[in-house]
């Protein structure tokens, strides 16, 4: 990891509610709970998107990259107004239940689960098929998106613990 971290030259950490659009080579970081990670990238013309999302649907809020929907279209919309082609891939990750739910909210889907669900939504309705996933559980994750190549580094981060395991590549 430490030479994924030093190949590059510009590193940037996306905190929530924020996204990324590059045709520079950059490494991006961020860690994500029940918050959802999309990336989007397209070897041909060299532009890796990102977002990080923390809620799934926005309601009548103009274009706040907070939420799952306006995200997802945003960059979408923008990789494909610099040129991304047809060899967009997307990729797909968070929505852990890392709060304890209690049992009133049993009824309600945890805010992980809707931030997945509404992301696919979202996708399938672009047109866009996931072609790698890391979603759900009850473990947060650390992610390194390299805009150069595409790849995706997760670290699956225990909570209460400084355990962390190794790294895999999706």
């Amino acid at each position: 990891m430490k030479e994924l971290i030093a190949s590059h030259t510009r590193n940037i950490y996306l905190k929530p509610g924020e996204v990324l659009i590059s045709r520079i080579p950059v490494l991006v970081s961020t860690v994500l709970g029940s918050c959802v990670a999309v990336t989007m990238y397209s070897a041909s013309s060299g532009i890796g998107a990102m977002c990080h999302a923390m809620l799934p649907e926005n309601i009548g809020r103009d274009c706040d990259l907070r939420y799952v929907d306006t995200a997802l279209q945003h960059i979408y919309e923008k990789t494909v107004e610099y040129g991304a082609g047809s060899d967009l891939v997307v990729k797909l990750f968070g929505g852990a239940q890392v709060l304890k739910v209690g049992e009133n909210n049993l009824l309600k889907p945890a805010i992980g689960d809707q931030n997945i669900c509404k992301a696919e939504e979202i996708l399938r309705r672009l047109g866009c098929t996931v072609s790698v996933r890391d979603i759900g559980g009850l473990r947060g994750r650390k992610l390194f998106f390299c805009t150069r190549t595409g790849d995706v580094y997760v670290r699956r981060i225990r909570s209460g613990t400084y355990l962390i395991d190794e790294d895999t590549t999706p």
